[in-house]
């Protein structure tokens, strides 16, 4: 049994908190949010006041927070009194922030490893985490992680790694989320019934098939954009990808057409909706064309 903190117990973080203390894991959470506290002690959660209170003792920390500033906040922050703790930071962020992030928090004998989630929030148990960090650091997390949270924890490289697959494939996402709703609003106005072309391509073996498209283009067509996956935090991790090519000078050609697409989308208020809300934007911006 490994005394477990969780910080930040929102949509991801009340999952790994509940995961991991059905796998006999000791676990206290802290969120700064009084209704997501709320919900996870509902969940039986044992949840703590302040983030102080919940890192005592605790040999692993899991943050779980919404943005790269506030991963740099709590590395300077409640995080800093955690010494020899190592903190999986399970959030998306960008390389840099977390190597800046590792190095806060080595000053105060406290190890970072980034463990970023790739699956969807209720595939927990299946997901993959890319783990970038010291070995040692990256056994504990396993130890933990593997078998409650997720179904492997890969050791990808050094701080950082992590991060860089996670924002990589979620720029993976945003060019198949985007080409999807391309394709489905022009099968649209050519006269073909979406549903029609979905069904002959979903299962068809071709390889343009995937996974994503079987799920996201049932949903399009339906005009259902009830959030998986907020488009807001795709555009979010999708800029990431873009300041990391940047960073290390890569091409960055279809990486700004999908921002920009994500970009106008939002735009039209569509944040908060499924990224396959999209959709709404290409119908719109087809009908103007008509």
């Amino acid at each position: 049994m490994t005394p477990t903190a969780v910080i930040g117990l929102g949509t991801m973080g009340g999952r790994i908190a509940g995961s991991v203390a059905g796998g006999g894991h000791e676990v206290r959470g802290f969120d700064p949010s009084e209704g997501a506290r709320e919900a996870a002690r509902s969940s039986g959660i044992s949840v703590c006041d302040t983030a102080e209170e919940a890192l005592q003792g605790a040999r692993l920390v899991v943050l779980s927070v919404p943005r790269p500033e506030h991963v740099l906040a709590s590395a300077r922050g409640a995080l800093s009194a955690a010494r020899g703790a190592v903190v999986a930071d399970m959030s998306t962020i960008d390389p840099r922030t977390a190597q800046e992030a590792s190095t806060i928090l080595a000053e105060h004998d406290v190890t970072y490893v980034d463990a970023p989630v790739l699956g969807r929030p209720d595939k927990i148990g299946n997901w993959t985490l890319p783990v970038g960090g010291p070995e040692s650091a990256v056994a504990l997390v396993r130890s933990v992680l593997q078998g409650t949270v997720a179904k492997q924890a890969i050791h990808v490289g050094g701080v950082g790694a992590g991060h860089a697959v996670k924002v990589l494939n979620n720029l993976m996402f945003g060019a198949i989320n985007a080409i999807t709703a391309e394709v489905l609003t022009t099968c649209e106005a050519a006269g073909v019934d979406p549903e029609v072309f979905v069904s002959a391509v979903a299962d068809s073996g071709a390889a343009t098939v995937s996974n994503l498209f079987r799920e996201i283009a049932p949903k399009m067509i339906a005009n259902d954009f009830e959030p998986a996956f907020a488009l807001g935090l795709l555009a979010k991790d999708n800029k990431l990808a873009i300041d990391l090519a940047r960073s290390v000078g890569a091409p960055t050609h279809l990486a700004e057409i999908i921002d920009s697409v994500n970009t106008a989308a939002m735009e039209q208020g569509l944040a908060e909706r499924d990224t396959g809300a999209v959709q709404a934007l290409y119908r719109s911006q087809s009908a103007a064309a008509r």
